[in-house]
């Protein structure tokens, strides 16, 4: 359903701080933030055109898309918590009571449990692994380390976007990620896969923004990226 929103935000568009889960999140570009009891809290961000709609109808627009899930998943299961038009753009915060309701609303894949359960559902962790100490890559990886660290828990996620974790991320898959913080990472198809980042001065991968996501909502990619924590 959230593709169709996705979908008429740019139409109507031309296309911070805020509270959530019990904890504030911090973003200005797209974010996917998953809470330790597995609440999902998404901002989206688009930029506007000279002719787009006004707030009030395209809260209208919306509310009237999370009424339409609600009636059949159940009150609370997607809220909308703020929409502000102002300065060229357009911010969506939106607040999910399970990943399962971000998935379906969004039509974009979300997962959140502990490795053992992740594989029991499928998920095969077939991938190039980094490990992570302190908010820093610290080398390579591999899935057998990985499975023998207990109470590891991961965040999987098919879209270019920001995702933040409720914990301390210890391994990160390397296609098209970048690790942004001590429980952040960014998602971009322009980043590559690690290899090809070490060819990439640092200060200037940092300093650029790729193209991607950023103004134009959290969309679905075939790659499954993996945010492992603690």
């Amino acid at each position: 359903m959230k593709k169709i929103t996705c979908m008429c935000l740019c139409i109507l568009l031309g296309a911070g701080m805020l509270a959530g889960c019990g904890t504030s999140v911090s973003s200005e570009q797209n974010l996917v933030y998953v809470d330790k009891k597995g609440g999902v809290v998404s901002v989206d961000v688009e930029a506007l055109d000279a002719g787009y709609y006004s707030e009030e109808e395209l809260e209208a627009f919306i509310k009237e898309e999370v009424d339409s899930y609600t009636e059949e998943h159940g009150k609370g299961s997607v809220s909308l918590e703020e929409l502000k038009v102002e300065d060229g753009r357009a911010k969506l915060t939106m607040k999910y009571k399970t990943t399962e309701d971000y998935t379906e609303f969004n039509g974009i894949e979300l997962y959140q449990g502990k490795i053992v359960k992740a594989l029991a559902a499928g998920y095969d962790f077939k991938s190039d692994f980094s490990k992570v100490e302190d908010g820093k890559v610290t080398g390579s990886a591999t899935t057998k380390e990985i499975y023998a660290t207990e109470d590891l828990k991961v965040v999987i996620i098919k879209a270019n976007t920001d995702v933040q974790v409720p914990g301390a991320i210890c391994y990160i898959s390397n296609e098209n990620v970048k690790l942004t913080g001590n429980d952040t990472v960014s998602i971009r198809t322009a980043y590559g896969s690690a290899a090809e980042r070490e060819t990439v001065n640092e200060s200037t991968e940092m300093s650029e923004t790729p193209e991607t996501a950023e103004n134009g909502g959290s969309f679905e990619t075939d790659v499954y990226t993996y945010i492992i924590y603690k």
